[in-house]
């Protein structure tokens, strides 16, 4: 197990089921910044992303 951010995506109060990993908290930052700076496509919920510390198997999909 290896210890990496992972970028978690909420639509409204629904999250999305696909999780991105990064090894660096910046990165992370920088993407969930991006994806809240544009309009919700629905008008229900706003999308709201949040990176969280996640262990993750050494076999994931990590980006630098």
């Amino acid at each position: 197990m290896i210890l990496v951010f992972g970028l978690f995506i909420y639509m409204g109060d629904v999250m999305q089921r696909e999780v991105t990993y990064f090894h660096d908290i910046n990165r992370c930052k920088y993407f969930a910044d991006r994806i809240m700076s544009q309009p919700s496509p629905n008008k229900e919920g706003r999308i709201i992303a949040v990176c969280k510390l996640k262990n993750v198997k050494k076999d994931q999909t990590i980006y630098n």
